[in-house]
């Protein structure tokens, strides 16, 4: 019924953290600092990701922590505009790649290096759903991002995901901080607020990496999700105490489990109905912070 369910696999999760910034782009921390924090709070591997530019990691991994290479790069729009955010992941320098460059030529360049593309921020940029299809090869959107939610509160892009899914294309969904160490009287510092658990044979460059290629993770601001198995057309899910346990598909499929009685929610079950093109889970804690699943692939029953 679906393919690569991580769940099921072999390996370990890992937690980690794809969009930081530090003070060698816009950033209030150094990237030792950052990296120093990240580690503290439980995290497994960071990606240091400044604006236009690749950062020294060198000597900033450790055996219990790693830290890998990335940029955060803009990109024109169809009005010319500097309408994209792309975070390129795993690549060690950025030569021939500009901010005057179209999006797509941006991700190509991004991919000749070896790196994995990420758009930032759909919501936050107001891209449109017409503005991502007309990219290819990028490997997912940032559905949740912490500093755009805590300054602007427009760090959801589950439209955009959804959008994107119903229409048949392979998008993974990212939690992501886009971390510069910024607070305010009114507002939180936007670190450690949302992440993706990566499920690998261990924890290395490659494996991490061909992990968010493949999908092989879910993202969450706070919630754990246990487990999802797939037996025939029925999926169950099992997560953290949680209020909500939605199953969402394509169009008006799937459904939605609520807790009437104010216990919590550990497990809820979906029955397919047969027509759905994908399906994703997602559960949402009695505070409203929220994991989801990546996508699971029908085969068109």
């Amino acid at each position: 019924m679906i393919l690569d369910n991580p769940f099921k696999m072999d390996g370990k999760w890992y937690k980690g953290n794809l969009h930081t910034h530090t003070t060698s782009s816009d950033g209030d921390k150094s990237p030792r600092e950052i990296v120093a924090h990240y580690h503290k709070q439980g995290y497994d591997f960071l990606f240091i990701t400044d604006h236009e530019q690749v950062t020294n990691i060198a000597g900033l991994s450790s055996d219990d922590f790693l830290v890998m290479p990335g940029a955060e790069l803009g990109a024109m729009g169809d009005e010319g505009g500097y309408g994209y955010h792309l975070v390129a992941l795993n690549i060690w320098e950025k030569d021939g790649i500009t901010t005057a460059m179209d999006a797509q030529a941006v991700i190509d360049a991004v991919c000749a290096k070896g790196g994995a593309v990420i758009v930032a921020h759909p919501y936050w940029s107001v891209l449109t759903i017409q503005d991502l299809l007309r990219l290819e090869r990028y490997i997912g959107i940032e559905v949740y991002n912490t500093s755009c939610y805590f300054s602007i509160a427009k760090g959801h892009s589950l439209v955009h995901w959804d959008a994107l899914l119903s229409r048949g294309r392979k998008v993974w969904g990212v939690a992501a901080d886009d971390v510069h160490w910024h607070f305010n009287d009114h507002r939180p510092v936007d670190a450690c607020g949302g992440w993706v658990m990566v499920k690998a044979p261990a924890l290395t460059e490659q494996n991490v990496l061909n992990a968010l290629r493949k999908g092989h993770f879910y993202a969450s601001n706070g919630p754990i999700i246990h487990d999802v198995t797939v037996g025939g057309e029925i999926v169950i899910a099992k997560v953290s105490e949680s209020r909500i346990i939605n199953f969402i598909a394509d169009c008006a499929r799937g459904e939605s489990f609520t807790s009437l009685d104010g216990r919590p929610l550990t497990s809820a079950e979906f029955k397919a109905k047969g027509k759905e093109k994908y399906l994703r889970i997602e559960c949402v804690r009695a505070d409203g912070q929220i994991a989801w699943t990546n996508p699971l692939w029908v085969d068109g029953r």
